[in-house]
């Protein structure tokens, strides 16, 4: 099954670090909120070549993936 983000907005986590909450909806017509950090948030911004989070809408949910395993990866070896 495949999803696409279809929303994208700033909230607040714990110790007001800003977070990007991702919704992707799914073809079915399910929908399903991720968060990401901020290192997450910029790499997925810098993989879809976004500038603004609007242009985030549209994309695939394997940037998500491929963005989280690249946040995790780094921050593992670093």
């Amino acid at each position: 099954m495949t999803a696409v983000i279809s929303h994208v907005h700033l909230n607040a986590a714990h110790e007001g670090i800003a977070e990007l909450i991702v919704t992707l909806t799914f073809e079915n017509g399910g929908q399903s909120q991720v968060p990401l950090d901020p290192n997450t948030s910029s790499i997925l911004m810098s993989r879809c070549q976004a500038s603004d989070w609007s242009e985030l809408i549209g994309q695939d949910w394997t940037q998500i993936r491929d963005a989280l395993t690249e946040s995790f990866n780094t921050s593992s070896t670093g």
